[in-house]
């Protein structure tokens, strides 16, 4: 059996990323795994309706409180922002990596996919990393803007991808998401129809996301 590792959003969760993939699990049958480790950093309940606000965003109260939000690091408003607790992410993951490996590849959505993205350059450049995957999906993402970690991008990565973009995303979303492309050698790219979610209302889109995956 094959496990895919899948890193959910800000302010997200496992269950609420499961619910999302969970097509792509049906169209992948029993060969795979898809496994939804849970961000070790909550969120404040104060912080996330901040966010919602922000990005002119419409978030159910139920989706929001204590349990119920959390990331895999925090930005702060400084430009360029510092990803504030992602060393504890790291170790989370690593060893997370360590129990559920190996891992063919990892599926990473919005803050999810900068993480993955954050991999992926690890998995390159440090010899001794802790992170072994073959193939990373990209999904609603953009590059690190933490200084420390762009070093890492320097150079393409070789590692292949797919970098799954909403035709609906705000023109910032679009430019950050053709610059996560050129980010890496290999990258193939899918629109789909929305904005910033997942399709999960278009299922050839879904679909085409697990062909790709099997193709691998």
């Amino acid at each position: 059996m094959k496990t895919i590792l899948c890193l959910h959003g800000y302010a997200m969760n496992s269950e609420w990323l499961q619910s999302w993939l969970d097509p792509i699990q049906q169209r992948l049958g029993k060969d795979y795994q898809l496994l939804y480790p849970q961000g070790p950093i909550e969120c404040p309940a104060e912080e996330v309706r901040a966010m919602t606000a922000r990005f002119n965003m419409t978030l159910p109260e139920e989706r929001i409180g204590k349990g119920k939000n959390w990331c895999w690091y925090r930005a702060d408003e400084a430009k360029p922002p510092t990803y504030h607790q992602i060393e504890t992410t790291l170790d989370f993951l690593a060893d997370y990596f360590s129990t559920h490996g190996p891992i063919e590849g990892v599926i990473g959505w919005s803050q999810g996919a900068v993480m993955t993205a954050i991999l992926a350059a690890l998995r390159q450049n440090e010899p001794e990393s802790n992170f072994s995957f073959n193939w990373a999906m990209l999904c609603g993402g953009f590059l690190p803007g933490d200084p420390r970690y762009r070093p890492q991008f320097a150079q393409p990565l070789t590692l292949p991808t797919l970098h799954v973009t909403g035709t609906q995303e705000s023109d910032f979303m679009q430019q950050q998401a053709t610059k996560m492309c050129a980010a890496f050698v290999d990258a193939e790219r899918l629109d789909t129809p929305c904005g910033h979610i997942m399709p999960v209302k278009y299922p050839d889109y879904m679909n085409k996301i697990a062909d790709w995956i099997i193709k691998r």
